[in-house]
């Protein structure tokens, strides 16, 4: 007896409204009936946002059109100042890296999906996911005030929460814990810094100006660590204080930060539900550039809605291919950075690799 299919309420269901989530309604296909639910609500997020240093890499502005005044932060872009302290290495270079406000751009996002969809998209802010089932045609999507609704297609674009993969008994991709507080400048600093410390970080620590008066300064840290945010970051603090910037911290705020070290760690989906951002693990554990990723992921996932399910998640692949191939060499990259001799070879490259553009800095 053929079994008979469910009843579908949306063509497509998208869970999180960042970056990823806001570029895939966008680009679904004309006609397609959308719900997209988020957490929390982007169009109410302040101008920082969520716990993010907000550099936009060349390949997330080539995916951008020209960001607004609101959602660019100053100095919009400017040099990066590389601090090695287990090699002595410091230097000054270029880096096309754009600098935003993390809370400004995902409302930006938001709002030019919602006008683009108009009355094809129902938007239920503050509603998570809680659980997902594929059944007979379609995904049945439990959501928290205890509502169901179905779907042809789920895309999740939840970020580290991997809604995805916790309902489906998926594997969560590895991570670190990442610390970040804005910090109030006595005197303005026009460089970015990256602070490369083994002793106190397998990743490494930030500093990211965001006005003339307003920065923000962060680290990356084992996952099972536990030691009291401000211990953490102190190290970094009193580097960047005896380096001669002045200033006030703020308020320590912490999530994960999703660190593929294989290959194996970036799952794009099954079946019906396709995963887009760092829901797929696409996160350069090299940098932490999420953005690219997602705004990538989300247009690529959007068309494949209305595609059979066994070539849609081909189309995905196939599309995310440049992406997937960069974050492979991100991972052998990564494994360079946590190696300091590998670090102080690359140290000694990089004038050679800049071309001129390359200031070395006193200790």
């Amino acid at each position: 007896m053929a079994r008979v299919k469910t009843r579908v309420d949306f063509d497509v269901v998208i869970a999180g409204a960042g970056p990823a989530g806001a570029w895939a309604l966008k680009h679904l296909p004309e006609g397609t009936r959308a719900l997209l639910v988020d957490a929390a609500n982007p169009l109410e997020s302040s101008r920082g946002g969520k716990l993010c240093g907000g550099m936009l890499t060349a390949q997330a502005q080539a995916l951008l059109p020209e960001l607004p005044s609101e959602a660019r932060a100053e100095p919009f872009k400017t040099k990066l100042e590389y601090h090695d302290l287990d090699t002595g290495a410091r230097a000054r270079f270029p880096v096309d890296y754009a600098n935003c406000y993390r809370g400004s751009l995902d409302r930006w996002l938001l709002r030019q999906a919602l006008e683009t969809r108009g009355s094809g998209v129902d938007y239920l802010p503050r509603t998570r996911v809680t659980g997902l089932q594929p059944e007979n045609g379609a995904v049945r999507v439990r959501l928290n005030d205890e509502r169901e609704v179905t779907a042809s297609r789920f895309l999740d674009c939840t970020g580290w929460r991997q809604a995805s993969r916790r309902a489906l008994g998926v594997p969560a991709a590895p991570y670190y814990h990442a610390l970040q507080a804005e910090c109030a400048l006595s005197s303005p600093y026009p460089y970015y810094i990256s602070v490369f410390a083994s002793e106190w970080t397998p990743f490494f620590g930030w500093f990211i100006p965001k006005s003339e008066s307003l920065g923000e300064i962060g680290a990356a840290f084992e996952s099972d660590r536990r030691d009291p945010p401000g211990g953490m970051l102190a190290p970094l603090v009193e580097h960047l204080r005896q380096y001669g910037l002045e200033f006030k911290l703020g308020r320590i705020r912490g999530c994960r930060l999703t660190r593929p070290g294989k290959a194996s760690d970036i799952w794009l989906g099954q079946g019906r539900v396709l995963a887009c951002g760092e829901a797929a693990g696409m996160v350069s554990p090299s940098s932490g550039d999420g953005i690219s990723y997602a705004l990538a992921s989300g247009k690529a996932a959007a068309r494949t809605v209305g595609l059979p399910v066994k070539p849609a998640l081909a189309e995905y692949r196939g599309a995310l291919a440049p992406q997937l191939a960069e974050l492979r060499r991100n991972i052998v990259k990564a494994r360079l950075l946590a190696n300091r001799r590998a670090r102080r070879i690359a140290g000694m490259l990089l004038p050679f690799i800049q071309r001129g553009n390359f200031e070395r800095l006193s200790l």
